[in-house]
């Protein structure tokens, strides 16, 4: 029998992940269990012989070592977005194993393409899926087709700030006044690692709901600013230094009121009226309609045929053997890339020591930054002198 499988990011305090499920959730019929993204190669649903149909909308992601998916998990490929690590190894610490595009060679990529098309999250992935042979289009994020939320006593009185830079924030304040309330939060919350859905949609809904009823929102989160465009709250998306990965804006930079952190400090941004709020665009409008036709289909024909066995469902053309010999070579060879790094991180260490060494500390302290910290924990100061040096000749080391 079909069983519903919802991907949450079990250990990770971003609720964006959650706002990705949620909009996945309000497709299916029931949420038999929670499957975590990072573990789907190990996953099993009871005793491993039901069909478990899963909508794969999300970040991919973190260990890319835990590669295929089971083959009790029958996916829909849409909103799938790659994480590509960096390949700075200054870097590395960060962005754990040195694993970029290797996951989808071999069985890693036959897994694609036993399931078909995969629907890409941005225009970014559609170009690293191209690159490695994977048949790819560009379907948008899922969460352009959130519905909704309820209406509130205090709709319209008050706008929400989310993870924009003070400088930024300061403007605002400036232009804004006394107008509206001016709430500020973070996308990044505590790590509820082990909640059970309920809570999870819980807090959810109550994010949501205050972007629902404000009267506009300005943040630098790409899923803070494709809710507003589907729930229709005026957003503005304000692209601020630390985003690490501007990639996943494209296409959505189109189709948003779009300004970069300086340019928007320096001039503002005339076509975001920040007193009244300014309607979205409606080039989303689309690509929503086309998702929900998507996973409403997938859902229909997984209950269309809900008794039939996993053997209907599967597409898998490997074995299990294949699939084996598979993970042992890619794991061999992660962990040889992975050993290549480490030593070369433990020179660059090295090298890092020596220069401290020749370094005054009366030097080191005339410098007014390290001044001002040098009253707290002498080993952070360090580190920051550290980190310093390490900026500065990263590039010479990494030559």
């Amino acid at each position: 029998m079909i069983r519903y499988g919802l991907l949450v990011n079990e250990n990770n305090g971003n609720i964006g992940d959650d706002i990705q499920a949620y909009a996945e959730a309000q497709f299916l019929p029931r949420i038999d269990i929670i499957c975590d993204r990072e573990k789907l190669d190990v996953f099993q649903y009871k005793d491993g012989k039901d069909p478990v149909a899963l909508i794969m909308g999300a970040w991919f992601m973190w260990h890319k070592y835990n590669w295929p998916p089971s083959k009790q998990i029958i996916p829909l490929l849409v909103g799938y977005h790659h994480f590509q690590r960096k390949k700075d190894v200054y870097k590395a610490l960060k962005y754990a194993l040195p694993i970029f595009t290797e996951n989808y060679e071999g069985i890693g990529g036959q897994w694609f393409k036993d399931y078909g098309k995969v629907g890409c999250r941005d225009l970014y992935t559609c170009e690293v899926l191209d690159k490695v042979g994977i048949p790819n289009y560009f379907s948008g994020c899922v969460t352009l087709t959130l519905p909704k939320q309820k209406k509130t006593k205090d709709k319209g009185k008050y706008i929400v700030l989310v993870d924009i830079t003070p400088e930024a924030e300061e403007k605002i304040r400036k232009i804004v006044g006394n107008k509206y309330e001016i709430r500020t939060i973070s996308h990044f919350t505590e790590n509820i690692c082990g909640a059970t859905w309920e809570e999870r949609k819980k807090r959810t809904e109550e994010f949501l709901t205050q972007y629902q009823n404000a009267a506009y929102v300005v943040t630098m989160r790409l899923h803070v600013a494709l809710p507003c465009l589907a729930m229709e709250t005026p957003v503005l998306v304000i692209e601020a230094p630390i985003m690490n990965d501007p990639n996943r804006f494209d296409p959505y930079k189109k189709w948003l009121h779009y300004v970069k952190n300086k340019d928007f400090i320096n001039n503002g941004y005339p076509e975001f009226d920040l007193l009244n709020g300014t309607p979205n665009k409606k080039d989303y409008l689309e690509y929503r309609e086309s998702l929900i036709k998507t996973m409403t289909e997938f859902v229909d024909y997984c209950e269309k045929n809900k008794n039939k066995p996993l053997e209907f469902f599967s597409k898998i053309s490997y074995t299990q053997e294949e699939l084996l010999k598979w993970k042992v070579d890619f794991m061999r060879e992660s962990l040889k890339k992975a050993h290549v790094e480490s030593k070369k991180m433990h020179m660059r260490f090295q090298t890092l020591d020596e220069e401290m060494d020749q370094i005054p500390l009366r030097q080191l302290l005339h410098d007014r930054f390290y001044r001002k910290h040098i009253a707290g924990n002498k080993l952070k100061v360090l580190k920051k002198i550290k980190r310093k040096i390490f900026k500065k000749r990263k590039n010479v080391v990494n030559k």
